[in-house]
């Protein structure tokens, strides 16, 4: 038995669905799903506890000794997280802003910083960080002026009448031409998983979540934060494509750029 760790978001319940309820042939292996926010697996991961797991792509920075990559499963997109606050103004007045960030390890952080560095330069920041399904709230009570919404979030920031500062999506494909690598499936090195065997064994739970929507629907509202259809199936449209089904050069080419900038750029002090 396998643990795999997998968050509760959206796209990663329709791409393990299959999986999940052994609806596709599993070759022989058996999984046992940990489904957790994201940046508790980023942690899990760093502790070497999981042999399998999604994890943000800036966690990977940090696990690139002992874990390699896969080719499926993965979330890379044009669409990333949103920078949104309740007043510009105060935003523009203010010397110091607190921000609210879903861990210091999502790749949502690491956007967030490459940013600010660029945006803020002369402002101070302190940060929070909070499970990213309690972002809004934290906005919403006036805890922290700015705020990092990924997942169903930048989806529904506009019902609660909160101003867009950024999408770290546009801006990070103005900086580098590329999508965003937000999140990969990763393998501890070393072991007896044989890689491209559990690569099609994901594909084939995509594919299977692909034909059969209505069924695998009411498991991922189990576990979304939105249960709106729309905002779920605008969230699996976004993150859930080509590149799921196999990175492809140019997935890997946008992970490679990712990690080339934090080395070079750092993070939050």
């Amino acid at each position: 038995m396998l643990n795999f760790g997998i968050s509760p978001c959206p796209n990663d319940t329709f791409i393990f669905y299959g999986m999940i309820k052994e609806r596709i042939d599993l070759k022989g292996y058996k999984f046992n799903f940990i489904i957790e926010d994201v940046e508790t697996l980023n942690n899990l991961c760093i502790k070497g506890v999981l042999p399998i797991s999604k994890v943000s792509v800036h966690a990977f920075y940090y696990l690139q000794r002992d874990y390699d990559f896969l080719n499926s499963g993965g979330a890379i997109s044009e669409l990333g997280p949103v920078v949104v606050t309740k007043d510009i103004e105060q935003i523009k007045r203010m010397s110091e802003i607190k921000i609210a960030l879903p861990g210091k390890l999502t790749t949502a952080s690491a956007l967030m910083w490459f940013y600010w560095r660029k945006n803020f330069s002369n402002k101070r920041y302190s940060l929070k960080f909070v499970p990213f399904n309690q972002i809004i709230d934290e906005l919403l009570n006036e805890k922290v002026h700015l705020g990092v919404l990924i997942h169903e979030g930048r989806f529904i920031y506009q019902h609660y009448d909160f101003n867009l500062i950024a999408d770290l999506g546009e801006f990070w494909k103005k900086e580098t031409g590329m999508p965003i690598p937000l999140g990969c499936v990763i393998v501890k090195k070393n072991n007896k998983i044989n890689k491209k065997i559990l690569d099609n064994i994901i594909r084939e739970s995509i594919l299977y979540s692909k034909k059969n929507m209505a069924e695998v629907l009411p498991f991922i509202k189990n576990y979304a934060q939105e249960l709106k259809e729309e905002v779920i199936i605008s969230h699996i449209h976004a993150y859930v494509n080509d590149f799921s089904l196999n990175l492809t050069n140019k997935g890997k080419q946008s992970i490679i750029t990712f990690l080339k900038k934090l080395q070079r750029e750092g993070i939050w002090n």
